[in-house]
Formats: C-alpha cells, structure tokens, sequence
C-alpha cells in the first residue's frame, strides 16, 4: 500500500544518512517521546522522501538524480539502493495506473500484456476486469480464459475459475496448462476424480499445443499434481511412481490415424 511504502520510505531516508537529517541525529540524542519520522509530514528539503509523499514526474526526476549522486559518492551504501527501489515502484506504479486508466483505447495484445502483468502482481481485481474486456471481445481466443481462470483462482473464486478454465479448453481442446489449472481448481472443490482426469488430459496434449509447455508450467509441477491427485484417489503410495509413469506414457503415444 501507498502508505505503507511512505512510512517505510521515510524512515530508510532517516537512516541512510541524507546530511541534513544525519548532522541532526549526531548533534543531539534521540528524544524516546519524540515523533517517528515516519508519522510526520515528509520532509520538504529531502526530494526522495518528496516524491515518495506525493509522485510526480518532476519529482520523479529530483528524487532519482539525488539518489544517483548518493550513490556514485557511495556505491556500497545499501540503503540507499534499497531506497532507489522504493522510488522506481513508485515510478513503476504510477505509470501502470496510467496505462490501466486507458485501458478502453489498448489493442488487444497490450491489453493481455497488461492484464498478465497485473496478474503478476497479484492485481487480481484489475488483471480480471482486462480479461473479461477480452473475453467479451474475443470470446474464441483460448488465452484470456484461461489466465482469467488463474487470477479468479487465486483470488479463491473457484467456481467462476472453473468456469473460466472450461471455456479455455472448449476454445483450444489442446490448451495443456489450462488443463494443469482446471485440475487444480476441481482439486481444491474437493472433486478429485474429476480432477484425475483432468490432469491426464493435459499430459494428453503436452508437447502438442501450440506453446511451449516448460514455458506455461513450473518444471515438475504437473507430476507432482498427478502424483497428490493419485493419492487421493485411493492409490496406494508404493503404487503411485508405476501409476504415474503408466498413465504419462499412455499419455504420450501418438494418436492412431
């Protein structure tokens, strides 16, 4: 939040060391029932802390030219590195609001771009607003459904991420990780079965959809899936590596013609 990172921020340049803030604190001992510096009014000599009270371009310019001299004068100053970042998330923040403010303007493809960048951050409520701007649009195109499916999984709306994931492989049958994603949320509703077939269906298409499945999903993620799904499906643990292995390369031949 804005305010945590402004508090955090203004105590970071207390303690970096900006000199006038630094003379103070060798010139006279801290008073214990003294004001954090954190609780009060930003600093108007300091242009980081400035910026970091309230973002502007032109702040943006002053708090990263006094950081680029603090750190070319020490470059093995931690704290202020650390306080650079705090400036271009802020920076970074400011300009992703912009771009979601004309979000009705954005072609497709930036649209998606920025919706899985929302998703990335965990900005789940914006990332699924963009989504379903593109579902409505493009309704055939696969991808949308199925990061929608994502976001509103992690945001613990199960039932519409099911859903969602359902019209993912409706509109590419060989969606594999929309598959890995939809035995997830079946997982989660407890419906393990349904859940079990849903995972062999994606080593079903593997390496046969359009995108690179090791690109899609983390390295051993769905085995490890199929494996907690076989369990739960009443396999026993000492049968499970031979019903995996039975079911992946059942999975893998190539269909007859």
């Amino acid at each position: 939040m804005i305010v945590d990172r402004i508090a955090i921020s203004l105590i970071m340049v207390a303690v970096a060391g900006h000199l006038a803030l630094a003379q103070k604190a060798k010139a006279k001992k801290e008073d214990p029932k003294a004001t954090p510096a954190a609780q009060q009014a930003a600093p108007k000599s300091d242009p980081v802390a400035e910026y970091l009270w309230k973002p502007s371009d032109k702040g943006y310019r002053a708090a990263r030219a006094r950081l680029d001299s603090l750190l070319t004068a020490e470059p093995q100053n931690r704290r202020n590195l650390v306080l650079s970042f705090y400036v271009e998330k802020a920076s970074l923040d400011g300009q992703v609001d912009g771009l979601y403010a004309e979000r009705d303007s954005l072609d497709n493809i930036t649209k998606f771009s920025l919706a899985n960048f929302l998703l990335e951050a965990r900005d789940y409520g914006r990332a699924i607003a963009l989504y379903e701007a593109l579902n409505a649009k493009t309704p055939k195109w696969s991808c949308p459904w199925r990061h929608k499916g994502q976001a509103l999984y992690e945001s613990g709306r199960l039932e519409d991420a099911e859903a969602s994931l359902q019209r993912a492989v409706e509109t590419r049958e060989t969606h594999y990780d929309a598959y890995v994603w939809l035995a997830r949320v079946q997982r989660d509703l407890k419906r393990y079965g349904e859940a079990l077939e849903t995972i062999k269906t994606a080593f079903k298409y593997k390496g046969r959809d359009i995108e690179d499945p090791e690109q899609e999903v983390a390295a051993g993620e769905d085995v490890k899936l199929l494996d907690e799904l076989l369990l739960q499906n009443m396999v026993q643990p000492d049968q499970v590596e031979a019903e995996r292995n039975k079911i992946i390369k059942a999975a893998s031949k190539p269909k007859k013609k």
